[in-house]
């Protein structure tokens, strides 16, 4: 993030400015400008660093020898522990001050990139990555509760298009570097890019960040919600995870059933529990997670419509390395390129979409954007008959153009129907949603693209992983179009 970025937001028109008036915080424009800059520079170290991995996923795979379920734990692990920092992102930022908070976290991002470094086999990869989706965890839904609290509402479109400029620029960055790193050096490099700029990063917060919340240490922590929500999680991941989905016997013989019946059986149970767990902390004066906030239609809406939007774009990420390295044969410099591009012209449509909801609101946005991603997505499928460079390049830019246009202006839309003290539980609640739910369908999808692809091989088709991943990428279209009443329930104008 520059220097210059930073000060061209300071002007007349730009959320700094008037927040330093209008919002009460009682910070000056220069403290601001600090907090921004400081934020902006921890989400970047989390957000480059996870997607300057992706790329390399084929790598650990060939590496440590694994398959493409164990691979897809590099990226499970992350969002799962994930998950477990957004459970404790609300009540740690109500105990404890904020910078100490935010200090530990980056702390513990940087312990997971020196195990990265470290590591020698893929069961400590993935430890490193768990510790570090823990610490991006908080880090995130405290950069988002602190923006909203040091910005009035009017500008929160604005600030989150920043926000959202820097992150995707930093996801857009991240697969090139990435790819660069593995191809000219080593796969650890990729963990050890990270360590000067999160350096960096605890020493601007001990700087410059002033303890500016007031913080409440009787809150008391929702232990029976975080142990049975944990279990919960932990149960759920290691039946996945041993979960076999093979009907080469046939889908309708008495084997075929009597694994549907199971899997059903099991579906349903955990369901279940989901649902006792769901009433639980509804009843909760401090819950875990404040579930209540689903209460407001607004806020309810945008979730569901982020929640498949995260969903498309983290197959998308694991999937496209994939077939650009493993089915197309070609360098993962390649997936660095496909990725950049398709990050730059979302961060583009971003910045504009950030200014047009402050205007216009978020349904009409929220509607366009919808259509183009699940249009692209279809494309993306139509292409893997004969898949070409330019042509995933060109499909994957207009996905960004949609995901630009649908993401981040509902998310904001329902962050900003929240009071403000409740947007870091908003935010923490939103993000874990999104994360269990992706790392359900990333499972269930590596599952069936490797069953899959296997039983198509031994019927004698020669690209059985290109019609797995096409299969996959038209139910997530079908996905993205389920959400448009959705966006049809957000407010028409801001």
């Amino acid at each position: 993030m520059s220097k210059a970025l930073i000060n061209k937001t300071s002007t007349n028109e730009s959320p700094i400015n008037e927040a330093s008036n209008s919002s009460g915080n009682g910070l000056s424009n220069k403290q601001i400008q600090q907090v921004l800059l400081t934020l902006l520079l921890g989400g970047t170290v989390v957000s480059f660093s996870n997607s300057a991995l992706n790329p390399a996923i084929p790598v650990f795979m060939s590496v440590f020898d694994v398959d493409i379920v164990m691979g897809g734990w590099v990226l499970n692990a992350y969002v799962l522990a994930m998950s477990v920092g957004l459970m404790l992102s609300g009540y740690l930022n109500k105990k404890f001050p904020f910078k100490h908070v935010y200090l530990s976290a980056i702390f513990g991002f940087m312990l997971g990139s020196v195990i990265g470094m470290l590591a020698y086999s893929m069961s400590f990869v993935i430890i490193a990555r768990a510790i570090q989706g823990l610490s991006g965890g908080l880090i995130i839904p405290l950069s988002i509760g602190m923006l909203y609290q040091i910005y009035p509402q009017q500008q929160h479109g604005r600030v989150m298009a920043l926000w959202g400029i820097v992150i995707m620029m930093s996801l857009a960055f991240g697969p090139l570097v990435g790819a660069y790193l593995v191809e000219q050096f080593a796969w650890w490099t990729l963990f050890a890019i990270t360590l000067p700029l999160s350096v960096a990063v605890m020493a601007m917060v001990w700087r410059l960040i002033p303890d500016m919340r007031s913080y409440d240490k009787k809150s008391p922590f929702d232990i029976i919600g975080f142990v049975s929500l944990l279990t919960w999680l932990l149960a759920m991941m290691v039946w996945l995870s041993t979960l076999k989905i093979d009907f080469t016997g046939g889908l309708f013989s008495s084997e075929g059933l009597l694994k549907i019946a199971t899997l059903g059986l099991l579906s349903v149970g955990f369901l279940l529990s989901a649902m006792v767990w769901w009433a639980y902390e509804r009843r909760q004066r401090h819950p875990l997670l404040n579930v209540r906030l689903f209460r407001n239609k607004t806020y309810l809406h945008s979730n569901i419509i982020s929640i498949s939007q995260t969903v498309g774009l983290m197959l998308c990420l694991l999937l496209l390395p994939v077939l650009i390295q493993d089915v197309m044969g070609e360098s993962a410099l390649w997936t660095g390129v496909v990725l950049m591009v398709a990050t730059l012209v979302a961060s583009i449509t971003t910045h504009y979409a950030g200014k047009m909801v402050d205007k216009q609101g978020a349904r009409g946005i929220g509607i366009v954007g919808i259509a183009i991603s699940a249009l692209s997505t279809l494309m993306l499928a139509w292409c893997l008959y004969q898949p070409t460079l330019w042509l995933l390049m060109l499909i994957m830019s207009m996905r960004g153009v949609g995901v630009g246009l649908a993401y981040l202006p509902t998310t904001t839309v329902g962050f900003s129907s929240l009071p403000k003290d409740s947007v870091t539980e908003g935010a923490a609640l939103n993000n874990i949603s999104r994360r269990i739910i992706s790392t359900i369908f990333i499972t269930l999808s590596t599952l069936y693209i490797g069953s899959r692809s296997a039983q198509l091989l031994a019927a004698g088709s020669s690209d059985g992983m290109a019609s797995a991943i096409q299969e996959i990428l038209v139910v997530i279209a079908v996905i993205l179009l389920f959400t448009i009443p959705s966006a049809c329930k957000l407010p028409r104008s801001p």
